[in-house]
């Protein structure tokens, strides 16, 4: 009995650190990122989402001060990006799209949403994916532009 429950455990913590490693391996690659810690307004496509466009054509945020309309998308960190909507008065619903994002190639990325919060007059309960949602795109960049093809 004893013998089993062992086994049991080890191989139980055996899977746990083999999927860790896998998921860990996959986070860092040698790709450069120039997208960390970077603002866009998306030009075309509208917020990145699961279901959303198949092309999003991107400029980099400067200031925001005179856009009152838009979408925009936030690569907060090496990881991590949030996508969202901004109005004017008589748009008073916003949604914020949260998720975590990583290079396949030097060309290449995949997104993963994690979590929608909605706020404002179409507010409702944040919904939050157990098995996030992914996306892969094609990066194409000219200049201080940058456009994602979904593949």
């Amino acid at each position: 009995m004893k013998k089993t429950a062992a086994f049991t455990f080890f191989s139980l913590l055996l899977t746990i650190t083999i999927l860790s490693c896998v998921d860990a391996e996959r986070k860092k690659s040698n790709f450069p990122n120039d997208l960390n810690n970077t603002n866009w307004i998306i030009q075309e496509g509208g917020l990145v989402t699961i279901d959303g466009d198949t092309t999003y054509r991107l400029s980099k945020r400067i200031d925001t001060a005179l856009i009152f309309n838009f979408y925009a998308v936030d690569f907060l960190d090496e990881e991590r990006f949030k996508s969202y909507d901004s109005w004017e008065c008589g748009n008073d619903c916003f949604t914020k799209i949260f998720g975590r994002y990583y290079f396949t190639k030097a060309d290449q990325i995949e997104m993963q949403i994690d979590s929608i919060a909605r706020s404002g007059t179409c507010e409702a309960p944040t919904e939050v994916f157990t098995i996030s949602k992914v996306m892969s795109f094609n990066m194409v960049k000219n200049g201080d532009q940058l456009l994602l093809i979904r593949k």
